[in-house]
């Protein structure tokens, strides 16, 4: 019997009270989710199948057999049991002492960060990346949303941008505050969205904004392409490790620094007249202080 909610269960109790009623297959399912609930709460159905060489609908199937009315309610619970180990200060605790077995906490980070760079070079299709770049190219105005940290890459991106002349409109509160600017977004605008780990209301609202007025979306994250990559159009995979760990900022701005240089270059005779502009009221500004 399915039950409608089951929200604050603990995912391997549920489990072991339906192991014995799953067929071979979906006891395969089962213990890959016990071992692996970490990996497996931010994936998409058809990727969990294709890891364990089993078809999408089995793994669906197996989603109901254990209770839930679908596969993404199963997988939101594996998040609620995710979200209730892993804190912010377990996160940075598990690095400290990571890195202190090393000793030299500077070295050790740095090459962490030079590790997820390299798997960057493989993850991040480089189609993605010029597919994003167009879109910044031929857009009116360019949405910027993202919260916590990823503010830093929202005023990096805002900074760039309006140098290059384009009118940027950052979203970086999740109050009422965010709405106001929506009213402002159409089909000839742009949304880069920055989201990493969780789907926050403002950024669903956002998003189902943007698809409702046809403004195209390119979406930077980690773990949750699998979970709203259907509302991008592009999707920038940046990886910054398990999601368990302390995570930085190195490979999304890098990313966008990407960005801002493969815009430079297929834009620059306008970049470069948009910065000679701005050097220009420099001086001007330098003039009137020194006056």
């Amino acid at each position: 019997m399915k039950k409608d909610n089951l929200s604050g269960s603990d995912f391997s109790q549920i489990i072991s009270e339906h192991f014995s009623d799953l067929t071979k297959s979906e006891k395969r399912i089962a213990n890959y989710l016990r071992k692996n609930q970490e990996a497996s709460a931010f994936i998409a159905a058809s990727e969990l199948a294709d890891r364990l060489g089993l078809s999408e609908a089995t793994v669906v199937r197996f989603a109901r057999t254990i209770g839930f009315p679908s596969y993404p309610a199963m997988r939101t619970l594996l998040q609620e049991n995710f979200r209730q180990r892993v804190t912010h200060s377990s996160r940075l605790r598990s690095k400290l002492d990571e890195l202190r077995e090393e000793g030299d906490i500077f070295e050790q980070l740095t090459v962490s960060e030079i590790d997820y760079l390299t798997q960057a070079l493989q993850t991040v299709e480089r189609k993605e990346i010029q597919r994003a770049v167009d879109l910044f190219i031929k857009s009116e105005h360019i949405f910027v949303y993202g919260s916590g940290p990823s503010i830093t890459l929202v005023e990096l991106l805002n900074l760039r941008l309006t140098r290059y002349g384009k009118r940027v409109i950052p979203l970086t509160t999740v109050g009422r505050e965010v709405l106001e600017p929506l009213l402002l977004m159409g089909k000839e605008d742009v949304l880069f969205a920055i989201g990493f780990f969780d789907v926050h209301p403002a950024l669903e609202i956002i998003l189902d904004h943007a698809a409702e007025v046809g403004c195209p979306v390119i979406l930077l994250t980690d773990t949750l392409g699998a979970i709203i990559g259907n509302k991008a159009d592009v999707i920038l995979s940046a990886k910054r490790g398990p999601v368990s760990a302390f995570h930085s900022l190195v490979v999304p701005m890098t990313i966008i620094n990407t960005l801002l240089l493969s815009m430079a270059n297929n834009e620059e005779l306008t970049v470069v007249k948009s910065l000679d502009e701005l050097d220009q009221l420099r001086r001007r500004l330098s003039e009137y202080q020194q006056s």
